[in-house]
């Protein structure tokens, strides 16, 4: 039984105690910092009482405090989950990898936006299709202690990259603290980017893919084949997912369903965007290379 500490008892921290809840090969010890008492997790004293208590950590603070906590929990040689995104740079991200292959610790990070329904289907309905068009707008809450829009999207993006691949550049028409309005280029096609933060407006999520044969879309949890909607699979919780691969990566070594270097790859995705001048030309995208 593998022992677990949450630091941070939101709103994904608690789906995360729930998810180890549901993990016949976890137990929650402690917790440190946030809702405790509702979630029924005993409290540590300190960061380091709770580090120096268990084997493994869940890290589901702001993301902004990710990069310091992997590294502390890493200094004493701890496993560690952490929500995404792991860090606001392709350089940090690379370098707290690097951290957990030398001392031999697995850094798991989750990705639930991968392992649902649509993902999968989306997934395997674009794979060898011609891409002619397409679009990405999201709208979501503003999210507490994130680096900026670009990187608030990281998940989105990656649904981007999961079904068609990685552009070849990126351009800014516009961008703000809680907006981003630009392109992808795949090839000689684009795909156009409206991200944006609200606390007016419901959350919406439409990518909008048009092939040489046909359409795929997804409007917030539903899927479009040519205009007709997709029956998905009933899967399990996404936060239960991700906790099993976790636990199996630590346990029993197995693969993560997401590799370090598409982990990098998508963050130096969100980089790109930030980096990029707004109302500039196209500007190539550079993937970077593997983790060591």
């Amino acid at each position: 039984m593998l022992r677990w500490g949450i630091i941070g008892v939101g709103r994904a921290g608690k789906a995360r105690a729930r998810a180890l809840a549901a993990d016949p090969r976890a137990t929650v010890v402690a917790g440190w910092r946030g809702d405790l008492r509702r979630a029924g997790i005993p409290p540590a004293r300190s960061l380091a009482h709770l580090i120096d208590g268990v084997e493994a950590v869940a890290i589901c603070s702001p993301d902004v405090t990710h990069p310091q906590l992997v590294r502390a929990c890493l200094r004493e040689r701890r496993h560690v989950l952490v929500e995404f995104p792991l860090a606001g740079t392709t350089s940090v991200a690379r370098e707290l990898l690097d951290g957990a292959r030398e001392v031999q610790r697995v850094l798991h990070v989750e990705h639930i936006e991968l392992l649902s329904g649509s993902a999968r289907f989306l997934r395997e309905a674009a794979r060898g299709r011609r891409l002619t068009g397409g679009s990405l707008t999201f709208v979501g809450a503003r999210r507490r202690g994130i680096y900026g829009i670009a990187h608030a999207n990281l998940a989105r993006l990656h649904r981007v990259v999961d079904a068609i691949g990685l552009p070849d550049a990126v351009r800014v028409a516009e961008r703000g603290p809680r907006f981003l309005r630009g392109a992808l280029r795949f090839g000689d096609v684009e795909l156009s980017l409206d991200l944006s933060q609200s606390d007016d407006v419901p959350r919406q999520t439409l990518l909008s893919l048009t092939f040489a044969d046909g359409t795929l879309e997804q409007r917030d949890r539903a899927v479009f084949q040519d205009g007709r909607e997709v029956a998905l699979p009933e899967l399990a919780p996404l936060f239960e997912q991700d906790q099993l691969c976790a636990t199996a990566r630590i346990l029993d070594g197995a693969a993560p369903y997401v590799s370090e270097e598409r982990l990098l790859e998508v963050v130096a995705l969100a980089d790109a965007l930030v980096r990029a001048s707004p109302g500039g030309d196209w500007e190539p995208y550079v993937p970077p290379s593997p983790a060591a």
